[in-house]
């Protein structure tokens, strides 16, 4: 279900207005306009700053694109990893701009994507989809000039696909880099 069709289920006015989900289906926001938002070019299906999207994110350093890890237990349930070679319910989320940063929301766990900010070692910055609303750790640059960068702004490092780590780490989402080389650029399609 896309957020269009939730928005007529509860019967929301809809004209120019974005539904955030939470794990609550009554909770919604609208994104602010202000102009803030840090996209700076836009894919050519109209990454919207004022309105929510349905997309697949996929990895340009293997071609993958990324799911959700629903069935992980413990603190690594919801891992993002750069791992499918097609796009399914666990590939599919919503990236919804606001008030100068974006979020990120998973269908397949049907929870916001956190960057893990506290984790230690090669698991620091992981993203996860875990969060049942918005706060710090939830709140991401997204900019696509040729290509899409994602950054967290709990700590301020890019998004990375973990293309050396190997078994159920491979491909994991990481805040962890200071700069933009290749395991740093995905690329955004219609959901």
């Amino acid at each position: 279900m896309n957020l269009k069709n939730i928005v007529g289920k509860f019967g929301i006015a809809a004209a120019g207005v974005a539904v955030v989900l939470t794990v609550a289906p009554s909770a919604t926001a609208t994104p602010a306009q202000s102009g803030t938002v840090a996209v700076t070019a836009y894919p050519d299906w109209d990454l919207g700053t004022d309105h929510c999207d349905d997309i697949k994110i996929q990895s340009t350093a293997n071609g993958l694109f990324v799911a959700a890890e629903k069935d992980y237990d413990g603190y690594v349930k919801g891992m993002l990893r750069a791992r499918s070679s097609s796009g399914g319910s666990w590939e599919k989320f919503s990236l919804c701009p606001m008030d100068g940063y974006y979020t990120l929301f998973s269908y397949g766990t049907m929870s916001y994507v956190s960057a893990e900010k506290n984790y230690t070692g090669a698991d620091a910055g992981m993203l996860r989809a875990r969060s049942a609303d918005v706060k710090s750790f939830e709140k991401f640059e997204v900019r696509c000039p040729s290509y899409c960068t994602i950054k967290s702004l709990a700590n301020g490092q890019y998004v990375s696909a973990e293309l050396a780590y190997t078994g159920t780490g491979y491909g994991m989402l990481r805040a962890r880099s200071s700069s933009v080389q290749s395991y740093e650029k995905f690329s955004f399609s219609q959901g």
